[in-house]
């Protein structure tokens, strides 16, 4: 990588402590202790939609988990008509899904899922890149560099908040280079979907570091200047992740057709009484 980099202001690699403050029935919202969450009046239902996205693409929400209005609203001080409102917003973008007379829970992905999002993520990206590799100037190429390296200086700290930050980072940057602003929004549409489905896969179990260094190549070909090189470095990279990712579905899948299926077998046999699910043996 080269070594000649431009100074480019990066939100800091390291995350602050965090508080065991909880509004899902999981009890995994954990916040920052040194920065509440501040609402601003005017704009209380934008605020605590905000928040709820953040808490959806972190992880600290988890699929099935319940959004508990109550605890919200005691959380913020508010009432919970902009609660609900903001809500009401991520069920119409399919981020929660509703059940009748029980609420409002962050969606399942599935299999079918993975396929769709990233088959759509390589065709605007791809497409973004054949854009805005034209219009790029060495400095601008330059700023790739400096993304993927800040990128491994937070994997070797093992921060792994930051790795992902600036992995998104990376990725918005390619479409904003494009000055496309049907490019952009095509991204934005999928980008929150693509957080909160990747957020139970641990991408990095192997090594944080390896999982930095895979955008390396993105970054030289980008410097190298030719957008079908980069096109290449860039496909092999999510296909790469989409393999992972699928994997990863693909078995929770047949986890939770094996757990049904015994279910079903216990409720059928008179003689056998019921057990909890998290005893059931799931291979």
């Amino acid at each position: 990588m080269s070594t000649a980099l431009p100074k480019i202001d990066f939100p800091p690699l390291s995350r602050g402590p965090a508080s065991s403050d909880a509004s899902v029935e999981s009890g995994n919202l954990d916040r920052p202790a040194s920065s509440q969450f501040s609402i601003d009046i005017s704009k209380i239902s934008d605020h605590v939609r905000d928040f709820l996205l953040g808490e959806l693409t972190s992880g600290r929400l988890k699929p099935g988990d319940r959004i508990n209005e109550a605890e919200l609203a005691r959380r913020f001080g508010i009432s919970r008509n902009p609660i609900r409102e903001a809500i009401s917003g991520l069920l119409q973008r399919g981020f929660l899904v509703s059940e009748p007379r029980r609420g409002a829970f962050m969606r399942s992905f599935t299999a079918k899922d993975v396929d769709d999002v990233f088959s759509f993520r390589i065709c605007v990206e791809t497409f973004a890149i054949r854009q805005a590799m034209p219009m790029m100037d060495p400095a601008a190429r330059a700023e790739f560099t400096a993304i993927v390296d800040h990128m491994i200086e937070a994997a070797k700290a093992g921060d792994v908040g930051a790795v992902r930050h600036l992995d998104v980072l990376l990725h918005r940057r390619l479409c904003e280079r494009s000055r496309n602003r049907q490019t952009l929004r095509a991204h934005e549409a999928i980008d929150t979907e693509m957080q909160m489905l990747m957020a139970s896969v641990d991408l990095f179990a192997e090594s944080l570091i390896d999982g930095a260094s895979a955008h390396v190549p993105i970054a030289e070909a980008i410097m190298g200047g030719d957008p079908e090189k980069v096109v290449a470095a860039l496909t092999a990279h999510i296909e790469q992740t989409w393999r992972h990712a699928r994997a990863f579905y693909e078995e929770l899948e047949r986890a939770e057709a094996a757990a049904s299926k015994t279910r079903r077998k216990r409720s059928a046999d008179p003689g056998v009484h019921p057990i909890d699910p998290s005893e059931e043996e799931i291979p």
